[in-house]
């Protein structure tokens, strides 16, 4: 603390942000902007390599689900009713369920 800082927290004021301090945190929010732009277009990439693996694995894939699925559908409405009744019931229905969803 320097004799600045002393005397404005003798006489109540608050201390001027030093031009260093401004600097630093201009420095600190471009660091901060850099890595989010990093990861968002890592994700997306990760998106693209995903939907281009699903999509030529799309007819394998509808042949099983063409199989599997008329077996699963009462249990996906189900699912679905549940869901429903979760959502349209607020916040009261998730306490009783022990849920803390926020």
């Amino acid at each position: 603390m320097n004799l600045d800082d002393q005397l404005s927290a003798f006489l109540g004021e608050e201390p001027r942000q030093s031009l260093a301090d401004v600097f630093t945190a201009e420095v600190m929010k471009r660091a901060e902007r850099q890595l989010f732009l990093e990861r968002v277009s890592a994700a997306a990439a990760g998106a693209v390599v995903i939907g281009l693996v699903l999509w030529a694995c799309a007819p394998a894939l509808d042949l099983a689900v063409s199989a599997v699925a008329p077996s699963l559908a009462p249990v996906a409405a189900i699912l679905v009713l549940a869901g429903a009744a979760m959502l349209a019931g607020g916040p009261s229905v998730w306490k009783r369920l022990g849920l803390s969803i926020r």
